[in-house]
């Protein structure tokens, strides 16, 4: 089973999975949805390992999702660089992640790989309809059913503030690692140093 199998074919959604049946990424028709999508990518950037948001699977009656792929006109409607540009206007300071556009047994369907955020948490810059909210940072609760949502309970909050910290304290080792490495250069001068001494 390839790796597009694995995300695309699974039965149910979790923290780190969503699907969403067919639709084209065009603002004059669709607009509510991508901000639905774009609520996602924020909520999953505040994720330790991000998420996946496959475009093309269906919920039936039951809560069941169903791999139907994606009708291929909206699949032209895809790109990185439109979503991006959409996405873009509402995350602060960035989301990453990426798109793919995916064949699996005979259906199209688009994949969006979300990334962790890197340093500080993403928040919402700015409204749209009673979607997205300026100001709010969006999570995937620990408990419930998977939803994004603002951060509501405690243990969200400390979840986010706590992996913000460690990502922080990464980022200082590093720096401080390169910024005390010896350089070839630093070497040299100590050599130098060295012989002035007589050693």
């Amino acid at each position: 089973m390839s790796e597009w199998s694995s995300i695309i074919s699974r039965a149910s959604e979790d923290r780190n999975r969503e699907y969403k049946t067919s639709f084209p990424w065009e603002r004059t028709t669709d607009g509510e949805t991508m901000a639905k999508v774009t609520k996602t990518i924020l909520a999953m950037s505040n994720l330790r390992d991000g998420g996946h948001i496959a475009i093309g699977v269906d919920e039936d009656k039951s809560g069941c999702f169903s791999p139907k792929g994606m009708q291929q006109a909206d699949v032209a409607t895809y790109s990185f660089d439109e979503v991006a540009d959409f996405v873009r206007n509402y995350a602060e300071p960035y989301a990453r992640f990426g798109l793919d556009i995916v064949e699996e047994q005979g259906k199209m369907f688009v994949v969006m790989s979300v990334a962790g955020f890197d340093e500080v948490p993403v928040i919402c810059r700015k409204s749209y309809g009673d979607i997205l909210h300026e100001g709010l940072v969006y999570v995937r609760p620990q408990s419930g059913r998977p939803r994004s949502e603002p951060v509501a309970a405690y243990i969200d909050m400390r979840e986010l503030m706590d992996l913000a910290a460690e990502k922080r304290l990464r980022r200082y080792v590093e720096m401080i690692s390169v910024a005390s490495s010896p350089t070839s250069e630093d070497a040299g001068r100590f050599e130098k140093q060295l012989e002035g001494f007589g050693l």
